[in-house]
């Protein structure tokens, strides 16, 4: 009776587990974290905030991308009041997968946005708001990492000199520049 409990007791501590986790890769499930910023340095945001000045000149989209099986692309479509503005579309090439778009924002266009992160199958997988100038509200920038994005260890790849990375090409107004992160990070 007892080798049947410890059986039993193995058998939900040890096996279950694996067997959730071959259901969440059987199904692709895709996770991404977010950070809002004026910049990337070191594929890490920097000057994360809510709230950006009306000069602000550009915002950043941030996304590490978590769980992807197979090399895929997310999409971050950029609103302002309403009305989509530009649709970057990023690769995924790992499992674990950091890249970033920014939207250049004239000082005319203040007021509420929205970037959304879309998967290759058209799912939202976040909605970000943010807003711009208006005066009434003191923009506020994040000092910290966030805990889950700084306790993730770098994977030690070589990273390509910013020459070898394609350009930013100027586009029309209501269009989004790319700069695309190409190298993994580990998780």
């Amino acid at each position: 009776m007892l080798k049947r409990s410890l059986l039993t007791a193995f058998a939900i501590a040890f096996i279950c587990p694996l067997l959730i986790m071959a259901q969440e890769e059987a199904t692709g499930a895709i996770t991404v974290e977010t950070e809002l910023c004026t910049g990337v340095d070191e594929r890490m945001p920097v000057g994360m905030a809510d709230q950006f000045p009306s000069d602000v000149g550009k915002v950043c989209l941030w996304s590490k991308v978590l769980g992807c099986t197979d090399e895929t692309f997310i999409k971050h479509v950029w609103y302002y009041r309403g009305d989509e503005m530009a649709t970057v579309e990023l690769p995924v090439r790992s499992s674990s997968w950091r890249t970033y778009s920014y939207k250049t924002i004239p000082p005319e266009w203040s007021g509420d946005w929205v970037v959304k992160v879309v998967d290759a199958d058209g799912n939202v997988l976040k909605a970000i708001p943010f807003k711009v100038g208006d005066g009434s509200a003191k923009t506020v920038i994040k000092e910290k990492i966030p805990a889950e994005i700084e306790k993730a260890p770098a994977e030690t790849k070589p990273t390509p000199a910013v020459e070898d990375l394609a350009p930013a090409v100027e586009k029309a107004p209501a269009e989004a520049e790319k700069i695309e992160d190409t190298t993994t990070t580990g998780q």
